[in-house]
């Protein structure tokens, strides 16, 4: 087995069936041998009878695996441990690959002679989406959004762009022996947005001095429903991401209180100081500055949850 396709999905049984069906039609070399592993995170809808009813006509092996540990980390984890194959390529369930997709992700490796690829990921808006969000490259990339026609290796420190990111990203098995697997601190858990996993997993690799490229060869249509068109969901999404990150990072400083460095209250407050005075001066770029306020408030958030006592589970 050369490549598996390994899709974490949980309560999502009609979007995991549009990716189910865009891997059908994959175009696949003959001489290429690939499986699709869905990972069940601990449904409860459909999930279950839409993968049955998949197999029922699908040309390649499928696995259905339930994995009870709730988050997007365990659930990947799960994926790896059972999957067969020397590849293991990943897709969100909220994707449709392009049709060459498979194939590019094994021609991708040999071409870069590489331990990880990634490539992009093209909005598929399921409505017309608002000009304050098409026109911001910040909103865009909290979508997940990468489209980036260049192509090359990945080094540190990660810029901005290109990246590899879960939702189109593949990896020779042997990464996982030498990195470890995904953080389950890290990544979506239940309804709460942390993020992060896999550019976690991606320094890792770097550190040791294996090879990650970006190739935009390999192509992904993320679909964007209307909920994620909104700000309360941008607002959302800031907030539980750097809340998060908080959870797994030391943040250094002086003095404490509750447990958070005063830098972290300091911060939060310098942010909504400016908040404030961009939206009394009606500046169009006062919602990008309420983001930054939000995660600075996520990070005070994160914090204080993993003061000593405060009971919060990391996860590990």
């Amino acid at each position: 087995m050369q490549i598996s396709v390994v899709i974490a999905t949980c309560n999502r049984a009609q979007r995991l069936e549009g990716a189910l069906a865009a891997l059908a039609s994959q175009q696949i070399p003959d001489s290429l041998k690939w499986e699709i592993v869905v990972v069940d995170n601990n449904s409860r809808d459909s999930t279950a009878d839409a993968v049955a009813a998949f197999c029922r006509t699908a040309t390649v092996p499928v696995s259905y695996v339930f994995e009870p540990r709730q988050g997007l980390s365990h659930a990947r984890n799960r994926g790896v441990r059972e999957a067969r194959g020397s590849i293991l390529a990943f897709i969100d369930d909220d994707v449709v690959p392009a049709p060459d997709w498979v194939g590019q992700v094994a021609a991708a490796i040999d071409r870069w002679n590489a331990d990880g690829v990634g490539g992009r990921i093209l909005p598929r808006w399921e409505s017309p989406p608002p000009v304050w969000l098409t026109e911001s490259p910040r909103l865009l990339r909290l979508l997940a959004i990468m489209d980036f026609d260049g192509s090359g290796l990945l080094s540190l420190p990660l810029q901005r762009q290109p990246q590899v990111w879960g939702a189109n990203m593949a990896f020779r098995r042997e990464l996982f022996d030498r990195v470890g697997e995904f953080d389950p601190r890290l990544g979506v858990v239940g309804k709460k947005l942390f993020k992060g996993e896999e550019t976690d997993l991606v320094h890792r690799a770097l550190e040791l001095g294996l090879k990650i490229a970006y190739d935009p060869a390999l192509t992904v249509f993320h679909r964007i429903g209307p909920d994620r068109m909104r700000k309360a969901y941008f607002r959302r999404l800031v907030f539980e991401r750097a809340q998060g990150g908080a959870r797994v990072t030391t943040l250094v400083g002086g003095l404490r209180f509750l447990g958070a460095p005063l830098s972290v209250y300091r911060r939060a407050l310098v942010e909504f100081g400016k908040w404030v005075g961009l939206v009394l001066l009606r500046r169009s770029h006062a919602f990008d500055q309420e983001l930054r306020w939000r995660g600075a408030i996520g990070t005070l958030a994160g914090s204080l949850a993993m003061r000593p006592g405060s009971g919060t589970d990391t996860g590990s």
